[in-house]
């Protein structure tokens, strides 16, 4: 016999938070491989943040509860956001998210009303309808007021002025201004707290910093408004692992937006060019307004896009993603800028994508299935200071020999397309990497003539799921495909340390080859 459940009644027309449908359900979904799908529609960075701390230490303490105070991690966001030495103003929560439930559950309850102006996040309206509130339009009848600056999905800015005379126009109703975007181009309302007390700034470690996994987000309010809201807050809402990483992202070097920034106003006017409305915007993804159904267009190519009132956001990535997403919609792109590469590949056989950008920060996400493969790959781009997205499957029942070849192969192509002309490059690049007992050297000249001399010498078969016999091959497939001339040789007692060692030196032998140089072709020839 099962219990019956009486849950409260949701509101007339409630509905949840959906998630847009896993790459493998869209790829399913239009007989597509997943490997082929390409995501526009989380407003995240292409590559994740990189931890500035070990991440050993961060998760030395797994068996502990965190500690509940965030004392480390409220100092660093305060002094983030201007407020050194005031952690007590900051809150944290679970994301955003979990900021914006905290905000309805202070402030909203059966009876009360929450202004929104659409078209904007739809998470406000469902945080004020299940803490029992009404949404309304006009703030003359609200309680509290809902504000996105800049705003998701339009991209739109409002100046902070305005946000703070509305605020001191309703002294008694807390104006909560979600900041997500601010770093793009926003205006925080965070200095005018003194002449406004009833603002509360939500700021989240997703969206310029890379984290969204880590699930990070805080509000900064004034002493009074925020010891409101800490009393009402979860014990521990947030990770111990995720608040360390993110109390040293905020007390690091400032992020650089503007390779963002300027790829944003690339594709804006690519797609003004082609008669698409594209707004202004002060975010990291381009509105696109339409009444035509793009974002279904669009996934039956692999390209998933948010679905938004009045047309679609896209996010804004590398700029050869982003003319994966232009060519899509049947717009013509001359040149992609910058030292960047996007590779589709499907065979019988295998299927990948590699998304490389040459001047990146060594920040990865490559899932091959061949384990050992992508720690070596994690190595070589880190040393290299490249970007690298890479995603494959293949036929690894059989054995791993064809993902491993068209994976070097691949990413072959890639930093072939990404040199372009070569022009204005250092050309060469030598590195000698030890690692414990075994050594490696390589050495790389980006000219094009393709030669490979490879020599690993390896006492075993195997390390982990990879033959090391194919790693020889898939090095000589790489030079061939990229262009180049490739030497490299390694040497030791234990197998994983002379592949290490190998790939770092490769790594490090291509960041110097890559590094800027004198214009032109630097050869006597006088072309590549």
């Amino acid at each position: 016999m099962s219990a019956t459940l009486d849950p409260v009644p949701l509101p007339d027309g409630f509905s949840p938070y959906t998630w847009a449908p896993s790459s493998r359900e869209v790829a399913a979904r239009h007989g597509l491989r997943v490997e082929q799908v390409l995501r526009f529609d989380q407003n995240t960075p292409p590559f994740p943040g990189v931890p500035q701390i070990p991440l050993a230490e961060s998760f030395a303490r797994l068996n502990e509860y965190p500690d509940g105070s965030y004392r480390e991690l409220r100092e660093a966001a305060a002094a983030y956001v201007g407020l050194a030495g005031e952690w007590e103003q900051v809150v944290v929560g679970a994301g955003a998210d979990d900021v914006i439930v905290l905000c309805a559950r202070t402030f909203l309850s059966a009876g009360r009303r929450a202004a929104i102006s659409p078209p904007t996040y739809v998470y406000y309206r469902e945080a004020t309808e299940l803490a029992g509130a009404e949404v309304v339009d006009d703030v003359e009848d609200a309680d509290l007021v809902w504000r996105c600056n800049p705003n998701n999905p339009t991209g739109e800015l409002t100046p902070a002025g305005e946000l703070v005379e509305l605020a001191r126009r309703f002294p008694g109703v807390p104006v909560v201004v979600d900041e997500a975007y601010a770093e793009f181009g926003g205006e925080s309302v965070i200095p005018y707290l003194g002449v406004a007390p009833n603002l509360i700034a939500i700021r989240t470690l997703s969206k310029v910093f890379g984290f969204a996994s880590l699930r990070v987000g805080y509000a900064v309010a004034t002493p009074d408004v925020a010891r409101l809201l800490e009393w009402r807050r979860e014990p521990a809402p947030v990770a111990g692992p995720a608040a360390r990483i993110a109390a040293a992202a905020l007390r690091g070097p400032a992020v650089d937006v503007s390779g963002t920034l300027a790829e944003r106003e690339r594709m804006r006017a690519a797609l003004a060019g082609a008669g698409f409305d594209a707004p202004p915007t002060a975010t990291n993804f381009v509105y696109v307004r339409s009444d035509e159904p793009l974002a279904e267009q669009l996934e039956q190519q692999g390209i998933v896009v948010r679905a938004v009132a009045g047309g679609i956001r896209v996010t804004v990535r590398t700029p050869a993603d982003d003319d994966v997403f232009l060519k899509a919609l049947g717009i013509d792109v001359a040149g992609t800028p910058g030292r960047t590469a996007t590779v589709i590949r499907t065979t019988t056989e295998t299927a990948l994508r590699v998304s490389l950008d040459l001047d990146g920060a060594g920040r990865s996400r490559i899932s091959t299935g061949v384990g050992f493969l992508d720690h070596l790959l994690t190595l070589c781009v880190f040393q290299a200071g490249f970007d690298l997205e890479l995603v494959a499957a293949g036929d690894v029942d059989v054995d791993e020999h064809h993902t491993v070849e068209d994976v070097l192969a691949s990413l072959g192509d890639a930093f072939s397309q990404a040199l372009g002309e070569r022009a204005g490059v250092a050309r060469y690049g030598a590195a000698t990497v030890p690692m414990d007992e075994a050594r490696a050297t390589a050495a790389v000249d980006l000219v094009r003539r393709p030669h490979a001399a490879i020599s690993l010498r390896f006492g075993g078969e195997r390390v982990g799921g990879l033959a090391l016999s194919l790693l020889p091959h898939a090095l000589e497939r790489f030079a061939m495909q990229a262009g180049c001339t490739v030497h490299v040789e390694a040497s030791g007692r234990d197998d994983h340390h002379v592949a290490e060692a190998a790939f770092k030196a490769l790594g490090r032998a291509l960041r110097e080859a890559c590094a800027p140089g004198p214009a032109g072709i630097r050869s006597t020839k006088g072309a590549a």
